[in-house]
């Protein structure tokens, strides 16, 4: 079946019309008790319906707000286009979010009712709903029976017939420009605000998406981010409104069997995904034997020459075809069976991915596709097309999507994809476009000679040193990480002589390499072996560095950054302000002679 353009008012609107197209094609594949089970467009339609009547009859009325603390699942499909069936708008609330943070979001957001996985999440957001003083009565409903008293199931099943059908109506008489969704920031400076989308936002931002990635409903995708990051919730769109099966992935940690069980055409990530492939093979060759690792490496720079040579339109000598072909047969191909052996596109966002990975998947016959997107336009802007690519950059923009660069570099956007509000927010919203009406993403950008779009850093997070130079951070702190010792690093010198970082090492590699297990290291800070090891890499990113860009010294901190501990957003990017306070001392340490 090929790609169908869909002229609907609303992302729900077009997934109905998606279902009667589609009907008894498979919509989606999710896993239970060891068993992969096929949902077909006609029954995901019918719960859809059923679940929003059932919304309904609990009260559930347009522009109502209902929370959704669901993991990455079919049910939160489910459950998100059926409180937007009704008119009503969702607002995501990652489970792993600090008490605190929920709270902020609860109060800010006004739910009337809350949609939850099981009975630890419900107690979470019980207690959030606390602290937020929050005392009128919320609804709440599990996903998983056991959570409370009303389960999802039952009010699915609480519809009648004809309730179900009349929602149809409802639904389709959905405005554009009425709220779908609020979407909370990352939150890496400040408090968290709500960005609201629009009907109309979503349904633009999914057809220029339709028009760069043509996957058809004979293709799977595998989905595997949170729902509750605009990334993962794009592709959730893209799949109900043009039609390609969705496989909901078991967890992260189950990836790497569930490709093989799936055999996914296409999936949508972000870079650790791949980052983490790309250890796997190399702590594989590492322990194979010196003619496995000859084999591999020659394969390795049979495929990166050729991949350098087709992404360039370039011609490639007859020797290279013949010796990518071998290089395929003896080494790729194994690499593209574990991936399932279907897999060709793998769409990318959220931050920068080192060349060196995608190159290694582009030789094995995988094209990584980079964009560039915001919680403000609802993902994409930009985007490498499957015909039109360039390692390194973010690609070009979407169709409809106008971007131009400020004189300081800062991106700036216009579009029908780009939101209108901060919930609440008037002077923040106002400060967020310039007086043309142009949005200040206040990410820093420039375009390589072909008009590829790279990013190369934040506005608010350039470092600017004592002696005037400016630094990206990001690019830097990819540099320290392309290491697999290294789990985390932020570099830090604002208005300071030189550049520092904080580093967090990676205790079963550092363990492994030491020869003592993650168990025998103690504390990676104070042990001598590790800082070496550490050293010994600081030295090698800085020799590709320019000389103010360098990492002066460095500290060792116990504990990788993560979302629990507040260090990073739920999207992986880093909260800078916290981390400097959290280990201000730590870091003014490190300026003292």
């Amino acid at each position: 079946m090929e790609f169908v353009a869909s002229t609907e008012p609303s992302a729900v609107a077009a997934f109905l019309e998606t279902s009667k197209r589609l009907g008894g094609c498979t919509a989606a594949l999710t896993k239970s008790g060891g068993r992969w089970r096929a949902h077909s467009w006609t029954e995901l339609r019918s719960r859809v319906l059923r679940c929003a009547a059932g919304l309904a009859r609990l009260g559930l009325g347009k522009d109502d707000r209902v929370a959704l603390m669901v993991t990455t699942r079919l049910e939160w499909t489910i459950a998100d286009l059926a409180v937007m069936a009704v008119g009503a708008i969702s607002v995501p609330v990652y489970c792993a979010l600090t008490t605190d943070r929920i709270a902020h979001i609860l109060k800010d957001s006004g739910p009337t009712m809350a949609i939850v996985e099981d009975a630890r999440v419900a107690g979470l957001f019980e207690e959030a709903r606390r602290l937020a003083g929050i005392e009128q009565g919320l609804t709440l409903i599990g996903v998983e029976q056991g959570a409370e008293t009303v389960s999802l199931a039952d009010v699915e099943a609480s519809a009648e017939d004809g309730e179900a059908e009349s929602m149809e109506a409802v639904a389709s008489a959905i405005n554009p420009d009425d709220a779908a969704t609020y979407v909370y920031t990352s939150g890496t400076t400040g408090a968290l605000k709500a960005v609201v989308i629009t009907h109309g936002m979503i349904m633009a931002e999914v057809m220029a998406a339709g028009e760069v990635f043509r996957f058809t409903p004979a293709q799977v995708g595998l989905l595997a981010l949170p729902l509750a990051h605009v990334l993962g919730r794009m592709i959730q769109f893209y799949h109900m409104v043009h039609g390609p099966t969705v496989a909901y992935a078991e967890s992260l940690d189950r990836l790497a069997q569930n490709y093989l069980e799936v055999r996914p055409h296409f999936v949508c990530g972000v870079p650790r995904m791949l980052e983490k492939i790309y250890e796997r093979i190399w702590d594989y060759l590492g322990r194979s034997s010196q003619r496995t690792r000859r084999m591999a490496h020659w394969a390795l720079k049979v495929g990166r020459d050729h991949s350098h040579l087709v992404q360039q339109g370039r011609y490639v000598p007859l020797k290279l075809r013949v010796d990518n072909f071998l290089a395929d047969l003896i080494v790729f191909r194994r690499l593209r069976r574990r991936l399932g052996g279907k897999l060709r596109y793998f769409v990318c966002g959220g931050s920068q991915l080192a060349e060196d990975v995608t190159r290694l998947f582009h030789a094995a016959g995988i094209k990584v596709l980079e964009g560039y997107g915001l919680t403000e336009t609802f993902a994409a802007v930009t985007a490498n097309r499957p015909w039109e690519y360039r390692f390194g950059t973010v690609g070009k923009p979407l169709p409809g999507v106008g971007l131009k660069l400020a004189q300081d570099g800062e991106i700036l956007l216009k579009g029908p994809m780009v939101f209108k509000e901060y919930l609440g927010l008037p002077k923040e919203t106002r400060e967020a476009f310039d007086g043309e009406g142009w949005f200040r993403t206040g990410d820093i950008g420039r375009y390589s000679r072909d008009g590829f779009l790279r990013i190369t850093g934040r506005k608010k997070e350039m470092i600017v040193t004592a002696g005037g130079k400016n630094v990206a951070p990001q690019m830097i702190e990819q540099l320290i990480g392309s290491s697999p010792l290294i789990a985390s690093s932020m570099v830090y010198g604002d208005g300071r002589k030189y550049l520092t970082a904080l580093i967090a090492v990676d205790r079963g590699r550092v363990g492994e390499e030491l020869g003592v297990g993650s168990m025998g290291l103690g504390e990676p800070a104070s042990d001598p072996r590790v800082r070496e090891l550490v050293d010994a890499h600081v030295r090698r990113c800085n020799r590709r560095l320019a000389q103010y860009e360098t990492i002066k010294r460095f500290a060792i901190v116990n504990e990788e950054f993560s979302v629990s501990g507040g260090e990073l957003t739920p999207t992986l990017k880093i909260r800078r302000d916290f981390v400097a306070e959290k280990y201000s001392e730590l870091l003014d340490s490190l300026y003292r002679p």
